[in-house]
């Protein structure tokens, strides 16, 4: 655990004091919770930021553990506002296959994000979200059954890292269960977007990166950050690069080092401007 984040923050002050402002702006993807970030960590970034005054983006991922035991699909929508502003909604349809007594659970998160710093390919947001775990359950005694919300401050920092294009995201926030209160917990979270290869691909695929010791809900199936931390890494492809809609592509895997290669997620976002 300790080794991970001594690696993590060594890497980001490399990239963060070597860099110089970026001549393309990094892809902006919808992460697992429904904001425009990386895999779970937002960004500073607003999706429509330098584009649109009203931007929608609809977001799709399909989550599992290796065995295919625990499956999750993520459906996000988010609304950029005045190229500042963005809110949304995701639904997490769970379905435990392991067992003989297979569950299903339903959650619902509304989250929302201020950019209150732009300048170029680089921003600072504050941002919220609630989330009501298994709602729909009638059943108060449910195992993670609940109301939580997470507030936040993110920044994000583009520059070169060894002449390839980068951004580099730091995030500190703090979880807690609205019917329990405060607890002491901090999150933090660290992330990198690279694009790679970008004489060869031409800025169309990128490698994302982030170390969490959060996930993007308080119940998720496919990673264990809040017990110790977890490392996702993959590739997010921009397939509409040139028009005026957005498609990107994501295939990551999640939770790496600790238990291998124990789960993944494929999906991607897709979005259009309204004004």
């Amino acid at each position: 655990m300790n080794r991970k984040l001594v690696l993590v923050v060594i890497i980001s002050l490399i990239i963060t004091f070597s860099g110089i402002p970026l001549f393309s702006q990094s892809l902006k993807g919808l992460s697992l919770g429904g904001t425009t970030g990386l895999i779970t960590t937002p960004t500073g970034r607003i999706g429509w930021e330098h584009s649109s005054d009203l931007g929608l983006d609809i977001g799709y991922h399909f989550s599992t553990d290796r065995g295919f035991g625990e499956n999750e699909s993520i459906i996000n929508a988010a609304l950029s506002i005045s190229q500042k502003f963005e809110a949304g909604v995701t639904i997490d349809l769970q379905q435990d296959n392991v067992g003989d007594d297979p569950g299903e659970e339903t959650d619902l998160h509304l989250f929302g994000k201020f950019q209150m710093y732009n300048s170029g390919n680089s921003g600072m947001a504050i941002g919220a979200n609630f989330q009501m775990i298994d709602f729909l359950s009638e059943n108060d005694n449910r195992p993670g059954k609940g109301n939580y919300s997470q507030v936040y401050l993110v920044t994000t920092y583009s520059g070169n890292f060894m002449e390839i294009p980068a951004a580099t995201t730091i995030f500190f926030g703090k979880t807690f269960d609205i019917d329990e209160g405060l607890n002491d917990r901090i999150d933090f979270s660290m992330g990198f977007d690279l694009t790679l290869f970008p004489d060869v691909f031409h800025g169309f695929i990128h490698w994302i990166s982030e170390f969490t010791n959060y996930s993007y809900s308080v119940d998720s199936h496919i990673t264990n950050a809040a017990v110790r931390g977890a490392f996702n890494t993959g590739l997010r492809m921009d397939v509409l690069a040139n028009s005026e809609y957005k498609f990107v592509i994501d295939a990551v895997l999640m939770d790496v080092f600790d238990d291998g290669i124990d789960s993944f997620s494929i999906g991607g976002t897709f979005g259009f401007s309204l004004k």
